[in-house]
C-alpha cells in the first residue's frame, strides 16, 4: 500500500510539472501573439476601418460566423480553445461599408487562475473594436448561463461602454418559435452561421450602430485630396458624390476621429 501511495505522489508530481510546462508554453505562445496583435492593431488604427470583436462561450460558432462573414477558412472545430489567436478578417457590408471582424478565444466558466492572465490577453482585442458581437449557442441547454459569463468576462475586463448586438446562433437547430431576447445587449438577432440565415438582420444592425457612432458631413473635397474620397468610401458611408468645378461635393457619414483629423465637420 506505501508502495501504491508512493507511486501515487510520484505520478502526481509528473502531472503538475506536464501542466506546468505547458502553461509556460502556451504563456510565451501567448505574449508573442500580443507582440504581433499590437503590431496590427496600430496599422488598423490608422486606417481607421470600423472592427468588431466577435466574442461568446467556447463552441458558440464564433469562427463559423468569422468564415460565414468573411469567406475565410478560420479553424472551425468544437473543442476547447480551438481558436487561441484572434483573427481578423475584412468584410463588405450590403452598403459597402469595410468592417474589419475579430475572432476572439472561446470563454469558459471558471477559467484556472494560472491561465486568467495568459487568456486575458488574447481577450483584449474586444477592448479596442467599435462593436461586440455576442455570440450564443441558442441551442445549447446551458446558453442563458454562457451568457451570464461573456457579460461577466468583459466587465473583468474592464469592457463594458461598448455597443453589443447578440448573436442567437444555430437556429437551423432549434424550434423556429422559440423566443430570445438579450436586455443587456443594443440589438438581438437570430442566425445560422452554418446555413446563412438571419445574416441580413445582422448586417442591417451592424451598419446602424456603426452609423450611430458616425457624423454626418455635407462638404466640398477639392480635387488635390481625392484620397480623402477614397478614405470615405473604405471607412464611412458614402451617401453621394458629384464633381463640380470646385470640387467634389459629398454627403456622407464618417468616423468621428477621422471627421475631426480631416478637419470634415
Amino acid at each position: 500500500m506505501q508502495g501504491c501511495a508512493a507511486w501515487g505522489e510520484t505520478k502526481l508530481e509528473t502531472d503538475r510539472r506536464v501542466i506546468q510546462k505547458r502553461i509556460k508554453i502556451l504563456s510565451d505562445d501567448i505574449e508573442a501573439m500580443k507582440r504581433a496583435r499590437d503590431t496590427a492593431r496600430k496599422k488598423r488604427s490608422e486606417n481607421a476601418v470600423p472592427a468588431a470583436a466577435i466574442v461568446g462561450y467556447t463552441n458558440a460558432g464564433k469562427s463559423t460566423l468569422l468564415n460565414r462573414l468573411t469567406g475565410s477558412d478560420v479553424l472551425s472545430e468544437d473543442k476547447l480553445f480551438a481558436t487561441l489567436d484572434p483573427t481578423t478578417r475584412a468584410a463588405l457590408l450590403p452598403d459597402g461599408q469595410q468592417v474589419l471582424f475579430t475572432d476572439t478565444v472561446g470563454f469558459i466558466n471558471k477559467l484556472p487562475h494560472n491561465l486568467v492572465d495568459a487568456f486575458r490577453s488574447t481577450l483584449e482585442e474586444a477592448g479596442y473594436a467599435d462593436i461586440i458581437v455576442h455570440v450564443i449557442d441558442a441551442s445549447d441547454p446551458q446558453a442563458e448561463m454562457h451568457r451570464r459569463v461573456v457579460y461577466d468576462t468583459l466587465i473583468d475586463l474592464g469592457i463594458n461602454d461598448k455597443p453589443v448586438i447578440t448573436v442567437w446562433n444555430k437556429t437551423d437547430l432549434i424550434d423556429e418559435a422559440a423566443l430570445f431576447r438579450d436586455f443587456s445587449a443594443d440589438a438581438s438577432v437570430k442566425i445560422s452561421a452554418k446555413t446563412g440565415e438571419g445574416l441580413d438582420e445582422f448586417y442591417s444592425e451592424v451598419a446602424r450602430i456603426l452609423r450611430e457612432s458616425r457624423v454626418y458631413i455635407d462638404t466640398v473635397i477639392p480635387y488635390k485630396n481625392t484620397s480623402v474620397v477614397a478614405e470615405i468610401r473604405k471607412t464611412g458611408q458614402l451617401l453621394s458624390e458629384e464633381y463640380e468645378e470646385d470640387g467634389i461635393h459629398i454627403k456622407a457619414y464618417v468616423p468621428r476621429p477621422m471627421a475631426a483629423k480631416r478637419e470634415l465637420t
